[in-house]
């Protein structure tokens, strides 16, 4: 289909402008932009059920650190924004259950802790780094073949796990004790779902930013929760948003020759918006 539609974009910094030709960089852009939406709409019901809305956050911020600690080390950034994110979400996780504090206490004092260790490594960073400001504010189209290839073999084990464990997610999101009763290992599944949280935020860093990332995990599964009347339809709604709003955000910005990442977020904002005019009593 998009061969047909025979049009060709030109980076231009970080914005998109169409031209005459689709190139393979825009059917990467969609594919990229659809799997990691999908996974945060899906994922991020349990988030909002949960009231964890301030995770994503926590994640996406620690993985600064990464991105700075790789540019130190001339590693692959994507790769030390998921190692130090992926162990911030499990440390959140494991102060939770050694302290007995809240989760947002914990995320309160891991959230700044981190963003400091990242500005600290990011002032020994010498030169420009473009790169580095993608990873801020999102630059989908600068995602390499090898990025591609890393978030596919990232993301379809973390879809079987989560489909796999949905039943425990959703008991456990709605009656943690009557889980317990039930026989589940609360604790261990609560891993895993930090674990899948995690890596499904960091992966997601690459369309719309450490910024801005958290809004594709609270927006859709917020706008499905206005009008679903069951567990079923806020999952379908909350994927269906997602979606769409990725889309429409990455054919927007080519368009309309804007920044991708915040094109995205503007199109899944006026989603919930219009959804309040729909919202059940």
């Amino acid at each position: 289909m998009f061969q047909l539609i025979n049009i060709r974009f030109a980076r231009k910094e970080g914005r998109a402008n169409f031209t005459q030709k689709m190139n393979p960089i825009i059917i990467r852009t969609l594919l990229v932009g659809i799997l990691t939406s999908f996974l945060c709409a899906l994922i991020g019901v349990f988030v909002v059920i949960r009231k964890m809305s301030f995770f994503a956050h926590a994640v996406s911020h620690a993985s600064l650190a990464g991105v700075a600690l790789a540019y130190l080390t001339n590693t692959n950034p994507f790769i030390g924004a998921i190692g130090v994110g992926l162990l911030t979400g499990l440390g959140v996780s494991y102060f939770v259950e050694k302290s007995q504090l809240f989760s947002d206490t914990i995320i309160g004092i891991l959230l700044p802790f981190s963003m400091s260790v990242g500005l600290i490594l990011v002032s020994f960073v010498k030169g420009y780094k473009p790169d580095l400001m993608s990873y801020l504010f999102g630059d989908i189209l600068s995602t390499s073949k090898f990025d591609v290839i890393l978030i596919l073999v990232i993301s379809i084990p973390i879809l079987v796990l989560a489909l796999f464990l949905m039943r425990r997610f959703i008991l456990i999101a709605i009656d943690s004790d009557f889980a317990r009763i039930r026989g589940y290992n609360v604790i261990a599944i609560d891993y895993i779902f930090m674990a899948v949280l995690s890596l499904i935020v960091l992966i997601s860093t690459k369309i719309v930013g450490i910024i801005l990332v958290s809004a594709l995990v609270v927006i859709p599964p917020a706008t499905a929760l206005n009008i679903s009347k069951n567990m079923r339809e806020t999952f379908i709604y909350s994927v269906v948003f997602g979606v769409a709003g990725s889309v429409l955000g990455i054919l927007a910005s080519y368009v309309f020759n804007l920044p991708t990442g915040p094109a995205i977020v503007f199109v899944i904002s006026m989603i919930f918006l219009i959804s309040l005019m729909f919202k059940k009593s």
